[in-house]
């Protein structure tokens, strides 16, 4: 509902009823590269394999999207025997996102803003994270800069994606293996 009735004006004006649905993943089509200026595991297939990312972009496309459904039905599994304390909530939101863009095709470094700030938030209710968010944030910073001064050639995303890839990898386990710090529990 919430979709409709921000494309209000795009429906008055005479869009059809499926337009804001099915928008975004017609732009997916709009270019052949799996991420742009991301550092997420679609940009580490795209430089470990261009020509292979290249020869079965639509196969991948699919295939990421499965992967990034299987990740989040596995967590949400994990994850359902735990009770849903504010802070919980938080850290569950923030790995969803980020699991979207960390594995979905056709992520933009702009795709990731709200993980940043999401991370940012879980980083102040819990110390453990402060490391995983200055990583990322500063990953995030450096590929504005990397955008921003057209320094393409400059910074090379491959060193970038395999850190962010450990990042997240290790901001999981973190969520799923202790999901509530000791110190927590006196929010409660």
């Amino acid at each position: 509902m919430t979709v409709y009735a921000m494309n209000l004006p795009g429906l008055l004006a005479g869009r059809g009823l499926l337009t804001p649905l099915t928008i975004y993943a017609g732009q997916t089509s709009d270019y052949k590269e799996l991420a742009l200026n991301i550092a997420n595991f679609p940009k580490f297939l795209q430089l470990a394999f261009p020509t292979a990312v290249l020869d079965h972009y639509e196969l991948l496309k699919r295939g990421l999207m499965v992967l990034t459904c299987l990740i989040l039905l596995a967590g949400f599994w994990y994850l359902r025997r735990l009770d849903l304390t504010p802070q919980r909530f938080l850290v569950v939101a923030t790995w969803s996102f980020w699991t979207c863009t960390m594995f979905l095709q056709s992520m933009h470094d702009r795709y990731s803003y709200f993980v940043m700030v999401m991370l940012a938030l879980v980083a102040l209710l819990d110390r453990r994270m402060i490391g995983v968010a200055l990583v990322s944030i500063g990953i995030s910073t450096v590929l504005y800069l990397r955008y921003l001064l057209n320094a393409d050639a400059a910074i090379d995303l491959w060193p970038l994606a395999i850190i962010q890839i450990i990042n997240y990898c290790g901001f999981t386990a973190g969520t799923f293996l202790h999901p509530q710090p000791e110190y927590l529990h006196s929010f409660r």
